[in-house]
C-alpha cells in the first residue's frame, strides 16, 4: 500500500512515498480504507523538528499525519460489526498518511453521519482551535492578533470566537486575502506590512510558527504575550509559549455533532492527490491555506 513517510529531519525532501505492508486485522481492530488527510502545523514542525510534539516522534521513518477519514472494510470481531463500511475520522498517533490504517482503540475512531463530508471532517482543526481560545480564554489582553488567519485552524478559532467582544486583527498574506474575505466577511484582514497601530495589551496566537513574523508583531505590539502551536522554542522572544492541543475523545464527538448541525463549517480551500504532498507541504509553509489531501 502507498505510504507517505518521513525519513529524516531534513525537511520537505524527507518525505517519501513509499509502498508498505498492509496492515494485518486483529480481533480487536478495524481496518479502515483511508480517504482524505489534512497538512497540519505539527507535521510541517516534524519534518525538522524532532521535539515539535509532547509525543515520541523522534524515530524515523514514521508515518506522516494523525487524523483522517475513511470508510471501515473489515473488523475484528471483538468491535462492533456494525462498524463495516461506515464512514469513520480516526485519530492514530503512529501515522494515518497510508492507504489502510489500523484502529485497536475506539475512542479514536468517530463514525460520521450522512451529512457531514469525509473532507469536512478530516479537515475539522477545532481539537487544536480549541486550545487556542483557551488561552484567548485566559489571557486579559485587550487585542487579539491572529497569524496564519487564513488556515483551517484559524478559521476555525474565529468561528469559535465569534462572541468575541475584543478585537480580532487576523494576519493573512496578500494572496490569501479574497479568500479570506469570501469566508469572514465581518472581520478584516491584514498581511505584517498593513498591520494597523494597536493600542493596549495584546495576545498573539501563531498558527504559521514563522520567527522572523512573531518579532515583527513584538516590535509592533505593547509587550504581547506570543502563544504558538507551530513554533516550540523562540529564546529571542519574551513572553513567548507553546501550546499543544490534548486530545480529548468527548471534545472530538462533540466537534463532530457541531460540524452535523452546521454550528461549526471546516472550510477547505483546496483538495490535492496525494502524490503533491511535498509540493503542498512546500506551499503552506510559504502561504499557509487550507487545503486537505486524498488517496
Amino acid at each position: 500500500m502507498k505510504t507517505v513517510l518521513q525519513t529524516n529531519f531534513n525537511g520537505i525532501d524527507g518525505l517519501t512515498i513509499t509502498d508498505t505492508a498492509k496492515p494485518v486485522l486483529t480481533d480487536n481492530g478495524v481496518l479502515i480504507k483511508m480517504a482524505v488527510l489534512p497538512i497540519s502545523p505539527t507535521d510541517w514542525k516534524l519534518e525538522s523538528d524532532t521535539h515539535a510534539t509532547d509525543e515520541q516522534q523522534d524515530k524515523l521513518p514514521r508515518i506522516i499525519g494523525f487524523q483522517g477519514t475513511g470508510t471501515v472494510v473489515s473488523v475484528g470481531k471483538n468491535r462492533d460489526q456494525s462498524l463495516l463500511d461506515q464512514r469513520v475520522l480516526v485519530i492514530n498517533p503512529a501515522g494515518v498518511y497510508s492507504e489502510f490504517v489500523l484502529n485497536e482503540n475506539p475512542d479514536w475512531m468517530y463514525p460520521l453521519p450522512a451529512n457531514v463530508s469525509d473532507e469536512s471532517a478530516a479537515a475539522l482543526s477545532a481539537g487544536t482551535a480549541w486550545t487556542l481560545k483557551q488561552q484567548i480564554d485566559q489571557s486579559k489582553a485587550a487585542n487579539i492578533v491572529i497569524t496564519g488567519a487564513n488556515s483551517v485552524i484559524g478559521l476555525t478559532l474565529l468561528q469559535m470566537l465569534a462572541d468575541e467582544s475584543r478585537p480580532i486583527y487576523p494576519i493573512v498574506t496578500a494572496a490569501s486575502k479574497p479568500y479570506f474575505i469570501e469566508q469572514m466577511p465581518r472581520l478584516t484582514p491584514y498581511t505584517l506590512d498593513e498591520h494597523p497601530t494597536i493600542s493596549g495589551s495584546s495576545i498573539v496566537l501563531d498558527i504559521v510558527g514563522r520567527l522572523d513574523m512573531l518579532t515583527t508583531l513584538e516590535k509592533q505590539l505593547s509587550q504581547p504575550e506570543i502563544v504558538s502551536i507551530a513554533l516550540m522554542q523562540a529564546p529571542t522572544l519574551n513572553n513567548f509559549i507553546f501550546v499543544h492541543d490534548e486530545f480529548n475523545a468527548d471534545r472530538y464527538r462533540l466537534f463532530i455533532k457541531q460540524l452535523s448541525e452546521g454550528k461549526l463549517t471546516a472550510l477547505i480551500n483546496r483538495i490535492f492527490p496525494i502524490e503533491q504532498v511535498k509540493k503542498k507541504h512546500s506551499t503552506l509553509l510559504k502561504k499557509p491555506t487550507a487545503v486537505a489531501g486524498f488517496w
